[in-house]
């Protein structure tokens, strides 16, 4: 289903907990983004992105978190970005709602904490996915850039830490190569986006 669409968030946890029983774990993985400056950025693409990227994972999250107070248990996983954490021209209202993302999940964290409930956001570089730039296209070898097993990896050995572990709340996972920075590649890819004059790209992952 189409998260952004109104209800959704709330249809998608009762038909999870009817199929799968009580939500322990939720992982926000949805994003959207369209890469543009302030001044260029249109309120459609604005509010597109603040929809997915930042309010599907609050009303999800309100929507298993009181099971999860009562169970005294439950893990929220918000996959952020890098850029959240960096001031990128022209990432626009992808970096503005990544930004806040990071704030939403260190609120659940010592909301919550005490009853059971770890939150963290996962904030990757650069990775292969869609809604990525294509490393080829900047110069740089597809093996010095994460893959989307990477950052599985990463969550699963989060929810492998035991209880009295607190890890977070933002893991920061990078590229090694300095090359491969999120932060620059998006500002290479914008300029080179310009240059062509493509335009900054619309992309979103379900």
């Amino acid at each position: 289903m189409d998260l952004a669409e109104a209800g959704a968030p709330a249809e998608a946890v009762a038909a999870t907990a009817a199929g799968l029983g009580p939500v322990g774990l939720l992982v926000c993985s949805a994003g959207a983004i369209r890469l543009a400056a302030v001044h260029e950025t249109e309120e459609r693409h604005w509010e597109r992105q603040l929809r997915v990227n930042l309010t599907v994972p609050f009303l999800l999250a309100r929507e298993v978190l009181p099971g999860m107070r009562e169970r005294g248990f439950g893990w929220v996983v918000n996959i952020g970005s890098g850029v959240g954490s960096e001031v990128v021209p022209g990432s626009g209202g992808y970096g503005v709602s990544k930004h806040a993302v990071h704030r939403l999940t260190e609120l659940i964290h010592e909301e919550n904490r005490d009853l059971g409930i770890r939150a963290v956001t996962v904030a990757p570089g650069w990775v292969s996915t869609r809604l990525a730039a294509r490393p080829a296209d900047l110069g740089v070898p597809d093996e010095e850039v994460l893959d989307a097993e990477d950052i599985a990896d990463t969550v699963a050995w989060l929810l492998d830490r035991p209880a009295r572990m607190s890890v977070g709340p933002l893991v920061r996972v990078e590229p090694s190569a300095s090359r491969a920075a999120a932060g620059d590649a998006m500002t290479r890819h914008l300029t080179r986006s310009r240059a062509e004059g493509a335009g900054p790209d619309t992309k979103e992952t379900p």
